[in-house]
């Protein structure tokens, strides 16, 4: 009886010491001051080749001060990083990052101020390399309207990134733009547009849902041709939409 008590008791510790491995390798990202696990985010799926890198992702619009000098050192002097997004973007082994960027103040300012996009590419001594940057390649904090700040994130994934926005709240819509790295040219190249958008729904049914989707869009360079992200402008893509 001794003699089966103490297997019993090893197989259980056994058991203990496998889940507690299991659990203290996972992974977690901060997307909207929420916690996701990147074993189970997996952003356009359908885009990506399988990565064994974690993703790294933080968006607040407040405003990310706890960068290291290696990022913080490219952010220009009366901006902010509203987002820092870090993966494979050129296919060369070493962590890249993305780094959105918003002026101070821009809450309470009227003119819409841009939000530079900063595409830093990392090298072999950890130390970063600005390669590309775009000033409207991201929506305004007021470009929302009364449905608040559209930005939402990035996400970044071999080679491929994409930059979502998205109001839910009176409006309701969502729009993706999907950028893939092309070796050859050394520059990333617009992928794929996706746009959404619902309205109320005007059915009498008191168990309709409340919006219906009324636009639905995919579209992809047989649609759009070829813009690299230096020609990326995302108010001209949706006044053309």
């Amino acid at each position: 009886m001794n003699k089966l008590l103490i297997i019993l008791f090893l197989i259980t510790i056994a058991s203990c010491k496998k889940a507690k491995e299991e659990t203290s390798v996972k992974k977690v990202v901060i997307i909207n001051k929420e916690i996701v696990s990147t074993n189970d985010y997996v952003p356009e799926k359908e885009d990506y080749t399988s990565s064994t890198k974690p993703l790294t992702l933080e968006t607040n619009q407040e405003g990310i001060t706890n960068l290291p000098k290696n990022l913080s050192k490219f952010i220009p002097k009366g901006y902010t990083a509203i987002n820092v997004t870090s993966g494979n973007l050129n296919l060369d082994g070493f962590s890249d990052t993305i780094l959105v960027l918003k002026k101070n103040g821009e809450e309470s300012n009227q003119n819409e101020d841009l939000r530079p996009v900063l595409i830093l590419i990392g090298q072999s001594n950890k130390s970063f390399k600005l390669e590309k940057r775009n000033n409207v390649a991201v929506f305004c904090f007021a470009c929302g309207g009364i449905g608040g700040d559209p930005f939402v994130g990035i996400t970044v994934k071999n080679g491929y990134f994409s930059i979502e926005h998205g109001i839910h709240g009176g409006q309701h819509w969502d729009d993706i733009t999907t950028f893939k790295y092309d070796k050859v040219k050394s520059n990333w190249f617009v992928y794929k547009e996706g746009y959404e958008s619902y309205r109320f729904n005007d059915s009498q049914d008191a168990n309709a849902e409340a919006l219906v989707l009324d636009v639905k869009e995919q579209k992809t360079t047989k649609d759009f041709g070829v813009i690299t992200f230096d020609d990326f402008d995302i108010y001209k893509r949706a006044e053309e939409r």
